[in-house]
């Protein structure tokens, strides 16, 4: 049944991207023939004023059709007030940005919703959590100590510490920590990790905390902007050929939203925040069957004065289409190769919580390093 519900949860991440270009159309005054949510079999069919509206037996993603939207179509008329061909290029800019701008105001809104009305939050450079036997129990540091210098300098924040220590496996660390307004000296030797960084065996501290309203925007706004830019980063190191991490297609998306259902409504509303953001970036891509694409044409019809000839835009957005099947395809087999991995590893003792030296329990470069719940969430 969780699987049902992250389903059908992703799939109204979709729908209400279409939606959005819909409100956009209607609000320009154009006439919106059918939007249609999920695929397959119709299971309800009707008419909201002049569009008739599908609700399909497979709830994933949705569909609008506007006016004049395809050039090939009969009734693209420029002449016809109604038509998409019929607007200036700028607005029709705005109907196919819509769609990104909406998926963007759901993940803003829906966050500063759960700021406001509490959610847990970090307490800056505090300790929650101490494995015992580890080398900060070994070094005697407690539940809410808090770190103020490493090796001698001020630390700003716990993501500063982590790197301190990860930089630092099997070399000695001085630290310097508060405990109840006194200062004392720490000396501790991280542990190599899996992957060579230092742990040291703590975890930070979270406290369940509302927001005023103005606060919950300003930290959901602080919040989705880094999530957009971890996206950015990624493309960015994607088109350089150097890919900061295997990516996840449906499946592993469906697969995280559905164990994030098992982790509270937090979350997994924080999941759907990090993927609606996702959606976003994703449709905003310079490519022809894309909103970025379409978008970029219309910018360069503007530019050179005329239109882009019909069978080029089609040959564009072919190109376009077969570009992002090739990439499902990719990371698909990507999946594959993961899951085949796992399957033919021998099981494995789970790490500790607190061997991730001060991470906090995320999931990690998916809800841009907003706790998951829990006073103190557990490490990973």
């Amino acid at each position: 049944m969780r699987y049902l519900y992250a389903l059908l949860a992703l799939g109204l991440l979709l729908a209400v991207h279409e939606l959005g270009h819909l409100v956009m159309a209607r609000l320009l005054g154009l006439r919106v023939e059918r939007f249609s949510f999920g695929f397959g079999p119709a299971l309800l069919d009707f008419r909201a004023g002049r569009t008739r509206v599908t609700v399909a037996a497979v709830p994933l993603g949705g569909a609008v059709l506007i006016r004049g939207m395809n050039p090939h179509e009969q009734r693209a008329d420029p002449e016809d007030p109604a038509s998409f061909v019929a607007l200036p290029r700028w607005r029709r800019a705005l109907v196919h940005l819509a769609g990104p701008l909406t998926n963007y105001l759901v993940a803003l809104a829906v966050l500063a919703g759960l700021y406001a009305a509490g959610t847990h939050v970090p307490v800056p450079l505090a300790i929650g959590t101490v494995e015992p036997g580890s080398e900060a129990a070994r070094a005697q540091l407690v539940p809410g100590d808090v770190i103020r210098q490493v090796e001698g300098s001020q630390v700003a924040r716990w993501s500063e510490f982590v790197e301190a220590v990860a930089a630092h496996p099997g070399q000695p660390l001085h630290l310097t920590v508060e405990r109840a307004g006194e200062r004392r000296e720490v000396l501790l030797t991280p542990r190599p990790g899996e992957q060579g960084a230092g742990r040291v065996g703590v975890t930070q501290q979270y406290v369940y905390r509302a927001h005023p309203l103005p606060e919950a925007l300003r930290l959901a706004l602080l919040h989705t902007g880094r999530i957009a830019s971890e996206g950015v980063d990624l493309v960015v190191g994607l088109a350089q050929g150097h890919p900061g991490r295997e990516l996840a297609g449906p499946t592993a998306l469906v697969r995280q939203a559905s164990e994030a259902t098992t982790s509270g409504l937090d979350t997994f509303l924080r999941l759907l925040v990090s993927v609606s953001v996702a959606l976003c970036l994703f449709y905003l891509l310079p490519i022809p069957s894309l909103d970025g694409g379409r978008v970029l044409l219309l910018a360069l019809e503007g530019l050179t004065g005329r239109a882009v000839n019909r069978r080029v835009q089609t040959l564009l957005q072919t190109l376009g289409f077969l570009l992002l099947v090739g990439a499902v395809v990719a990371i698909a087999a990507s999946e594959l190769r993961r899951g085949l991995r796992l399957f033919q590893a021998p099981a494995a003792a789970p790490a500790p919580a607190a061997r991730d030296a001060g991470l906090p329990s995320v999931l990690p470069r998916t809800d841009g390093g907003l706790p998951t719940g829990g006073a103190v969430p557990p490490g990973r």
